[in-house]
C-alpha cells in the first residue's frame, strides 16, 4: 500500500472541513452515539481527567468537556492545522488543546481515554490503541468504520476499516472488557450514504467542504434525520462506537 501522508492532509484541509464536521450529517450522528456512551459511563465511574487522541478541530472534545465539566479535558493532535482551528472555536475552563505529533501526552494516566475516526489512519493501530489502554484508568472510547473501505476513504487517509470483533479481542489481551458496544448504521449510513459519498467524492467536492450556506444546511439536516430513523443505533452496522472499561483482580 502507498504511503499515505495523513498529517498533510489534514494541515491542508481542516479549513476546508470545519463545517462538515460540525453540521454535516454523519458527524452529527457520530456525536448522538458518543452521547449513549457517555451516559453509560457516568453510570459505571466519576471521571476526573480526559484524553481525546486525535481531536482534530475540537468539536468531539468541546462536548467531552461539557459532559464531564468538572473533568480536566485535554484534545491532542498531530495536525497543527486542527489544533488551531480548535483553539479558535471553543474555549472552557477546564478544557485545552496540544500540539501533539507523537501523542507524547499518552505518558500520563487518565480516567477516560478516547479516539473517534483515528485508528482507521494509523499505520501501526494496535500500538496506539495499545498505548491508550496503558493511559487509561477507567475507560476507553472509540470509534471507527468496519466493513468494505470505499475510494473516497482513501482521499481521506484511511489505511483500513476494521473486522468486526477485532478491537474487542485486542481490548480483551490488554485488561479491558467491552461494556458497550455499538455497530450502527444499516442502511442509511452504510451502504447507502457511504456509497453515495464514493461518487460524491465528499471529502473534496464544493457541496460538502467550505462554509455551509442554507441550502447546504437544510441538506445536512434532512440526511440527519434519516441517519436517526433510518440506520440501526447498536446492532447490525458498519459505524463502531465502543465502550471499554478496565477490570480489576
Amino acid at each position: 500500500m502507498a504511503t499515505v501522508d495523513n498529517r498533510a492532509i489534514y494541515d491542508e484541509n481542516w479549513s476546508l472541513w470545519l463545517d462538515m464536521k460540525r453540521l454535516g450529517p454523519a458527524s452529527r450522528w457520530l456525536r448522538s452515539l458518543i452521547r449513549d456512551q457517555v451516559r453509560a459511563i457516568k453510570e459505571r465511574g466519576d471521571i476526573a481527567s480526559i484524553l481525546d487522541v486525535g481531536c482534530g478541530e475540537g468539536t468531539i472534545t468541546w462536548d467531552l468537556a461539557k459532559y464531564f465539566p468538572d473533568a480536566q479535558t485535554t484534545g491532542i493532535d498531530f495536525s497543527s492545522a486542527g489544533i488551531d482551528c480548535a483553539r479558535a472555536s471553543y474555549s472552557l475552563p477546564r478544557l485545552r488543546y496540544l500540539h501533539d505529533i507523537t501523542s507524547q501526552a499518552l505518558d500520563d494516566r487518565y480516567d477516560l481515554v478516547t479516539a473517534f475516526e483515528v485508528l482507521e489512519h494509523v499505520e501501526d493501530w494496535q500500538d496506539l490503541l495499545g498505548r491508550m489502554a496503558a493511559a487509561a484508568r477507567q475507560f476507553v472510547l472509540v470509534s471507527f468504520p468496519l466493513g468494505r473501505m470505499r475510494p473516497f476513504e482513501v482521499h481521506v487517509g484511511h489505511l483500513r476499516n476494521f473486522r468486526k470483533g477485532e478491537v474487542e479481542g485486542f481490548m480483551r489481551s490488554k485488561g479491558f472488557q467491552p461494556e458497550q458496544v455499538f455497530q450502527a448504521g444499516f442502511p442509511f449510513y452504510s451502504p447507502l450514504y457511504r456509497e453515495a459519498c464514493n461518487l460524491t467524492d465528499s471529502a473534496s467536492n464544493s457541496f460538502t467542504t467550505g462554509k455551509y450556506g442554507a441550502r447546504q444546511k437544510m441538506v445536512a439536516g434532512v440526511l440527519y434525520s434519516l441517519f436517526r430513523f433510518a440506520s440501526t443505533r447498536h446492532r447490525f452496522g458498519d459505524q463502531f462506537c465502543g465502550l471499554f472499561q478496565r477490570q480489576t483482580a
